[in-house]
């Protein structure tokens, strides 16, 4: 497999970039928005290339943090083996959700070392359709095509994971912990199973409140951050400093950390400054379309989830201000059509965190689909995939006259 060649930004570039892939207010100072773009947008390239970054790899499925996270752009049909960096990624976990496959880690990575390591694996997508209520809606399977090392065995499940819109994701660190529980008791009268997913932050070692991440797996920005960079690049960082190399795999082991840590512990720091530092425009919903379809959004039921209620402070501006995320940031079981088979410390296979709407409208614009998967290009396909405890909200949305389904959808549109 080709790798591609880092760059370096100037900063018409980093501007461009804020203006293509970024539609949110900057609250920090120039120079500092200006480092957390650049780093957001660094290329990474294998060592023994002379240009770009070194660190990638030695197996990865990106360059760089905006290959998966554009705001959108989101292809619905790809094939894994065309050379193309995607925003979708198959993750591999075992079966008990504590640990990756012993052979490909946690995601099988699409991009080797030239002439020294080939890539793991490749995949396609096969789209497959269910019928909910009167419509027919697609979703994706995942097909693998090409395994380097060995099969994946039958203690091994996988899943699609989309890159999704960051649209004032910093925010969620904000939230008290005892909102969330006061939410659970209201919950559980109502007959719902709201959890906190409570995980171990591998940086400070201790049990903490998941925040991000589809299934909530990660308590801050710096665990998820350095995450990505060591499961998608390949990069490793003083809070990640092993990349998972096949146990078989003695060329990897013997590629991996050339040079030592390869992502500065300030790099990932100006990285989540600037992604706390963006906020989606306000929206203005007090004119009657928006009342109304507030009013439905909440006759319906979505509220009980998509906390209406539930504010995140921002210090980003002079005064300091609340933000309505319209999350509860707890698990739910979905049912078993968004059952992806997979564990994440108390999240089972059925269970997802409830996804922030904020700025889900700018997202779809952009031409960004929804779910973990990708699998809804409308908000109304969104909606339809709810069934376990969600199930009553999308019956109550079903049953609404068109007119109310519109003025709904376009509420959540401008949130």
């Amino acid at each position: 497999m080709t790798t591609r060649f880092g760059q370096k930004l100037n900063l018409s570039k980093i501007f461009l970039s804020l203006v293509l892939f970024i539609p949110l207010w900057i609250y920090s100072e120039p120079a500092t928005a200006i480092k957390g773009i650049e780093a957001f947008n660094t290329r990474w390239v294998v060592p023994f290339l002379s240009n770009g970054s070194w660190g990638r790899g030695p197996h990865s499925n990106a360059e760089s943090c905006v290959d998966c996270h554009n705001a959108g752009t989101n292809p619905y049909m790809f094939d894994s083996s065309n050379g193309k960096i995607n925003p979708i990624v198959l993750k591999i976990r075992n079966l008990n959700g504590k640990s990756g496959h012993p052979r490909y880690g946690n995601e099988l990575s699409l991009f080797g070392i030239t002439g020294k390591l080939p890539r793991e694996g490749a995949f396609t997508l096969h789209w497959k359709k269910k019928k909910i209520g009167q419509q027919f809606i697609r979703f994706p399977s995942p097909q693998i095509t090409e395994l380097r090392f060995g099969e994946l065995g039958r203690s091994t499940t996988t899943s699609i994971r989309m890159g999704r819109d960051l649209t004032s994701i910093g925010l969620l660190e904000s939230v008290d912990e005892n909102q969330l529980k006061l939410i659970i008791a209201e919950q559980k009268t109502l007959g719902l199973n709201g959890r906190i997913n409570y995980v171990i932050d591998p940086i400070n070692k201790k049990t903490e409140v998941g925040r991000f991440g589809y299934k909530a797996s990660s308590p801050s920005l710096l665990d998820q951050i350095s995450k990505a960079f060591r499961d998608e690049l390949g990069v490793t960082s003083i809070f990640y400093s092993d990349n998972p190399c096949a146990a078989k795999q003695e060329i990897c082991t013997g590629l991996n950390n050339v040079g030592g840590l390869e992502v500065s512990e300030d790099n990932i720091n100006t990285i989540a400054e600037f992604l706390r530092a963006t906020e989606t425009l306000p929206r203005d919903h007090k004119n009657e379309t928006g009342h109304m379809g507030k009013s439905h959004f909440e006759m319906a039921g979505c509220n009980v989830c998509h906390r209406t209620d539930l504010n995140a402070t921002s210090t980003n501006s002079e005064d300091t201000h609340t933000v309505t995320l319209y999350t509860d940031l707890l698990l739910h079981d979905m049912g078993s059509g968004l059952n992806d088979g997979l564990k994440e410390f108390q999240a089972q296979p059925e269970d997802w965190r409830t996804a922030p709407l904020i700025g889900i409208g700018e997202h779809l614009r952009s031409g960004g689909s929804l779910l973990h998967d990708g699998r809804a290009k409308t908000i109304e396909e969104a909606i339809l995939w709810h069934e376990g405890e969600a199930i009553s909200a999308r019956d109550n949305y079903l049953l609404l006259k068109p007119e109310h389904k519109t003025l709904l959808q376009s509420f959540i549109k401008n949130l």
